[in-house]
């Protein structure tokens, strides 16, 4: 008990633990540095199966019966919203914005998570578009910014994802940008594409990192979406993905477990009026990794 409160001490701004033992000192580490250490993820489980080599089992199977429940279920309404969004709202395409969100949210709830969200009132009046740049460690990203954002916007995503059956056609209906890594020319017009979206009043999001984090923890981002957003004169909104990779990790086809004790954190708007896109970039990344907790944190120095 004794080790413990010392250990809160020395959190405290200016408390100097007590050299008496160097013993004590270096179990009061121990105890400090066990705080912020990572829990171990969820287990698969002894029911668990092997598809295409990682691993999903009775609540990934949940998390995919509801998905799939429930894209069948409001497609009818999906097919009516991609015609109306097309036909009086070819440059925002709100229906779809709506359905992307509706199949999202009744698809999480549904599997009884709900994250909790922070900062909404970081975000600029309705109709100002936005950059939005979070962190990526988990295709459960994906699905949590689609389900509690509070804000419509389209992704750039990989083409392979917009190729999906009924998911990946109703983010194409809606208007996400495509692109395809290895391809240089699909590089240049999903910069264009993106920057039109912008400037056509949507808000777009950007994994800024360019692929997932393989443990979680924040890795360097890449220039092209903050030019991106210089271009097209928008501010960036950094968010801070907290601790969802623990529970849908590269190793599994679904989430292992129902998440708990995950947050979105909506961080201050950053101005990128008369700033330079590496100056943007490291304002934007100095603020996620300040965000994440500390197991999250970037290693590099």
């Amino acid at each position: 008990m004794r080790c413990a409160f010392l250990a809160l001490l020395a959190c405290v701004e200016g408390f100097q633990l007590p050299r008496r033992s160097h013993a004590l000192h270096t179990r009061t580490l121990k105890i400090a540095a066990a705080a912020v250490a990572v829990p171990d993820p969820p287990k698969p489980g002894p029911l668990a199966l092997k598809l295409g080599g990682k691993s999903i089992n009775l609540t990934g199977l949940w998390f995919g019966a509801s998905m799939t429940i429930w894209v069948i279920a409001l497609y009818p309404l999906v097919l009516t919203c991609a015609i109306t969004s097309r036909l009086f709202d070819p440059k925002k395409r709100r229906p779809m914005d709506f359905m992307v969100w509706l199949w999202a949210r009744c698809s999480m709830l549904t599997c009884l998570y709900r994250p909790k969200v922070t900062g909404k009132e970081n975000l600029p009046e309705k109709g100002v578009p936005v950059l939005i740049v979070p962190n990526h460690c988990s295709y459960l990203d994906i699905l949590t910014l689609s389900a509690f954002m509070p804000r419509p916007f389209k992704y750039i995503s990989k083409i392979e994802i917009l190729r999906i059956p009924f998911i990946g056609w109703a983010m194409g209906f809606a208007g996400h940008i495509a692109l395809r890594r290895a391809d240089r020319r699909s590089q240049l017009e999903t910069f264009k594409d993106t920057v039109e979206s912008l400037k056509n009043g949507n808000s777009v999001v950007a994994f800024a990192e360019g692929t997932r984090s393989a443990d979680g923890t924040l890795q360097k981002f890449k220039r092209g979406p903050f030019k991106m957003a210089t271009t097209a004169e928008v501010d960036v909104v950094p968010v801070a993905l907290c601790d969802l990779h623990k529970w849908h990790p590269p190793s599994a086809l679904m989430p292992l477990a129902v998440p708990r004790g995950v947050e979105l954190k909506v961080l201050p708007t950053i101005p990128t009026a008369g700033k330079a896109p590496d100056d943007v970039m490291a304002e934007c990344q100095a603020a996620v990794n300040a965000a994440l907790p500390a197991h999250q944190q970037s290693r590099a120095k």
